[in-house]
Order: structure tokens, then C-alpha cells, then sequence
């Protein structure tokens, strides 16, 4: 198994994990509501409806993102070339094994997503076999966002390319463009934002495909907690992320002086020997990602945090001679 980031040392401050380092006031409220829903069984299908008035129609909830991209797997990407602008989130390449009939890595521009390469060898792919586009905006591990797809992601999806947005982490970009093409799948995560990965809700909108989702998806996957969760993020319209995103923006101005430039709310770090880094900054009680399993030999990958473990992570990376 791969793993994505984190560790099960709890003594670590965790850079490594992509997340708000900040957490909704009504946390404490959801495991109140979840310790009531655990005796029984939620359907998700009892508050899609109210869901839809805050998030929009032709949305679907997924247990995570990754949810999302299992039944992308099994289905769309069946005899189909999954073709995958690299560095990329290891999670697609995974999914694509199921069951396509070939898997195509675009190689980066530097560290970006080679995106006019991805397009025109998307194209050319679907004049003789079913072709799946895949790749996330904002990226990851860079964290940059392209605003102006629209118009080549309808040339696409005009021509039957099938074209997947990971937009985990579009909450942190500001200004983000909307993709209003009813026929591009859009995948979401709550958790990132929020700031609790543990609970495992996340959102596709799609209109071509809603259906398929609906019907593939688990029963009852978000369990409680997640249930719970989904109804304090209506409840809560959104304040949170107000609140919270700026502070998060001010922050990764700072980390310009490592380096480090980021459209979101993490970043890539030249280091070298990647591994040493790592270990040594475990040593000093600050956890990164190697960026190893992107592609992305002798990068780290770190997280934007709040002021003081900020201050942390930059004080220990001058420990370790960066």
C-alpha cells in the first residue's frame, strides 16, 4: 500500500498532511450527534436534497474523494487509456489499474503539469479508443492552479474525451474559476478544508454521469461522523472557510522564503536528499512528505500551518542545514 502522507507518531507536528490546520468552532458538536446517529444506519439519500441547495444540483456524495475515484475505476476507466499528467496523485494511476486497457503518463513541464501535451495526447487517443483525461487543479504536490481550461476542456469532452478535475483543494485558491461543462466530473473533499481527513466526506458534481455515481457508490459508507459532519456544513454555510482560508493565505506568503511559492495551502521544497530531511526533521518533532512517490526526487512537500508552527517548521529546516 501507499501511503499519502501522515504518520502514526503522535508527538509529530505533521506538515505533511494537506490540511486547514484550523477546525470548525461546531467540531466538538459533531461527535456529540455522531455518538447518537452510531446506533443506527445513515443514508446519505436523507439530506442529498438540502445538500443541493447549498452545493448545487447534480451533486453526489462520495465517502471522500477517493470513493469518488473507486468507482471511477470500475467503471468509465474500463478498456479505456487513462491518460495521467504527471507529477499526479498516486491514487489515479492505482484506480486505472483496475481495469483500463492502458495508462498513459504525460511527463511535467519542470514541476508543472504538462497540460498542452495531456490535451493533444487526449485527443488523439480518443479517435481510436475510448481516452479518460485525469488530473487535479489545483495540482498536487505543487499546489498551482490554472484558471483558463474551459474552452479546451470543451474541445475535449466535445470530441468524447472523458475528463476528470480532482478539485480537492480548490477551496483554498482564491478566485477560482468555476467549470460549468455538464460533462466534465468534478471531484470534491470537505475534510481537506475543514481540517478533519479522518472524516471521510467528500462530493462529485457531474451532470452526464450523476446517475452512475448514484448507483455505484457504497450504502451507508460515511458512516456517522460523516453524516453528522454533512449537516453541520450546511448548517454552517460556508463561514468557516470565510474565516479560516484567509488566514491560511497570509501565511503561505511566508513560506516564499524557502522557497516555496503556492497557489493553496501547501507546496513543494527542493531539499536534495529528500529522505535524510525527512528523518532528520522527525528527530526535531516536524513531519514532511517525500515527494519520492510523485516522481519528484529530492523534493519535500509541506503543508501551510498556522503562525507559531510555521515559525517551527522553518527554525528546524534551518536545523538541518536548508
Amino acid at each position: 500500500m501507499e501511503f499519502h502522507g501522515g504518520t502514526w507518531r503522535e508527538d509529530l507536528l505533521d506538515f505533511s498532511i494537506s490540511v486547514n490546520p484550523y477546525t470548525p468552532k461546531w467540531k466538538n458538536e459533531i461527535f456529540k450527534r455522531c455518538s447518537k446517529l452510531s446506533k443506527r444506519y445513515t443514508y446519505v439519500e436523507w439530506i442529498e436534497e438540502k445538500f443541493k441547495r447549498v452545493f448545487g444540483d447534480h451533486t453526489v456524495i462520495t465517502a471522500g474523494a477517493t470513493e469518488a475515484f473507486q468507482i471511477l475505476g470500475f467503471t468509465l476507466m474500463k478498456d479505456a487509456n487513462v491518460i495521467i499528467p504527471m507529477p499526479s496523485y498516486g491514487e489515479y494511476e492505482r484506480v486505472a489499474e483496475f481495469r483500463a486497457s492502458k495508462i498513459t503518463k504525460i511527463p511535467p513541464k519542470g514541476l508543472d503539469l504538462n497540460l498542452e501535451m495531456a490535451f493533444d495526447t487526449a485527443e488523439k487517443s480518443q479517435k481510436n479508443e475510448k481516452t479518460v483525461l485525469i488530473f487535479a487543479n489545483p495540482t498536487n504536490p505543487v499546489g498551482k492552479y490554472s484558471k483558463n481550461l474551459n474552452e479546451q476542456i470543451k474541445s475535449l469532452t466535445q470530441k468524447g474525451v472523458i475528463v476528470v478535475i480532482d478539485e480537492t483543494f480548490l477551496d483554498f485558491v482564491e478566485n477560482a474559476i468555476d467549470i460549468t461543462n455538464p460533462q466534465v466530473i468534478r471531484v470534491r473533499s470537505f475534510t481537506k478544508s475543514y481540517g478533519m481527513p479522518g472524516i471521510r466526506v467528500g462530493y462529485v458534481i457531474t451532470q452526464e454521469f450523476e446517475r452512475l455515481f448514484r448507483k455505484h457508490r457504497a450504502p451507508w459508507a460515511i458512516g456517522a461522523c460523516g453524516y453528522a459532519f454533512l449537516n453541520l456544513v450546511i448548517e454552517d454555510g460556508g463561514a468557516f472557510l470565510k474565516e479560516s482560508i484567509p488566514k491560511i493565505r497570509k501565511e503561505a506568503v511566508r513560506f516564499e522564503k524557502i522557497q516555496m511559492k503556492t497557489d493553496v495551502n501547501f507546496g513543494c521544497i527542493y531539499v536534495g536528499d529528500a529522505k535524510r530531511v525527512q528523518k532528520e526533521l522527525d528527530e526535531l518533532g516536524v513531519h514532511v512528505r517525500n515527494c519520492e512517490s510523485f516522481g519528484l526526487k529530492g523534493y519535500i512537500r509541506v503543508s501551510v500551518r498556522t503562525p507559531t508552527e510555521n515559525n517551527m517548521l522553518f527554525e528546524n529546516l534551518e536545523k538541518v542545514n536548508l
